[in-house]
């Protein structure tokens, strides 16, 4: 027969073993959950080093890909042109990038860094805008 401590290992198995199965909880950000695809081309990216800080790499391709008629600018209409022939690849994204031009490109948001970057402005609050209407397909949380 089975003793108490026979009793005890086993339940101890069988609780093991069952917590093993369950998801836990995680407080990542919530952006890791959203498969986003690259919305940059790769060219200009190609012609960009990783930079220190937050803004000089996305200025840099924000520079080569025409998207600011200068370093405080934003070229609304070719980022608005690039995002809408992005889509047309990424078709599943439209909501998506119709809130990120509503948001991001017919407003003038800041998104409060030490310093002014326009470009780190703008790619922030596309990113947050394509979080938001992030579809089904793309979602990985």
């Amino acid at each position: 027969m089975f003793s108490k401590t026979s009793y005890l290992l086993l339940f101890t198995a069988m609780v093991s073993a069952d917590l093993e199965k369950t998801k836990v909880v995680t407080l990542k950000p919530i952006s890791v959950c959203c498969d986003i695809p690259e919305l940059g081309d790769p060219k200009p990216l190609s012609e960009c080093q990783k930079l220190p800080g937050p803004c000089n790499d996305v200025q840099c391709a924000f520079e080569k890909s025409g998207f600011l008629v200068d370093t405080h600018t934003l070229n609304k209409e070719a980022y608005r042109t690039h995002l809408r022939r992005w889509l047309e690849t990424h078709q599943d994204w439209s909501e998506a990038v119709e809130k990120a031009i509503r948001d991001c490109v017919d407003k003038d948001l800041r998104q409060f860094l030490a310093y002014p970057c326009r470009a780190y402005d703008v790619f922030t609050c596309t990113g947050i805008a394509m979080l938001k209407k992030c579809p089904k397909e793309a979602w990985k949380c």
